[in-house]
This record gives C-alpha cells, sequence and structure tokens, in this order.
C-alpha cells in the first residue's frame, strides 16, 4: 500500500530569536547527519531515478471529446 503524505499546517509556539536561531541550527545538524548517514542510499535512489525512462508523453483527453448522454 502506498503511504499518502498530507502536509498539515503547524501550529508554532512563539519563541525568543535566540531560541529561533537555536532550533535553526540544531535542525541544520540533524539534517547533515542523516545526509551524511544516508549518503549510499540517497545516491543509489537518485541513480535509479534518472535511469528511469520518463513516460511517454499523453495529452489528456478533451472535455468535449466524449460523447453526449
Amino acid at each position: 500500500m502506498k503511504r499518502v503524505f498530507v502536509l498539515m499546517p503547524m501550529m508554532l509556539p512563539r519563541i525568543s530569536d535566540r531560541a529561533a536561531v537555536q532550533l535553526l541550527d540544531i535542525l541544520e545538524l540533524l539534517l547533515t547527519y542523516v545526509r551524511h548517514h544516508y549518503a549510499p542510499q540517497i545516491q543509489r535512489w537518485h541513480s535509479r531515478q534518472r535511469s528511469v525512462d520518463p513516460p511517454a508523453y499523453r495529452p489528456s483527453p478533451s472535455l468535449f471529446d466524449d460523447e453526449p448522454f
């Protein structure tokens, strides 16, 4: 079963300027660690995505192409 991702707006609390900068620093460090740890898998995935041929272009049917009822 394919997972569905839904973007939900977040109600973040107001924090001080210093806390906002510290939070951003922590998130950037976490992102750097995750990218480093999973780098081989990320590269493999990107390589496979580039090697897959894009689907053939098929124009969508016009609203006026179908039979009247």
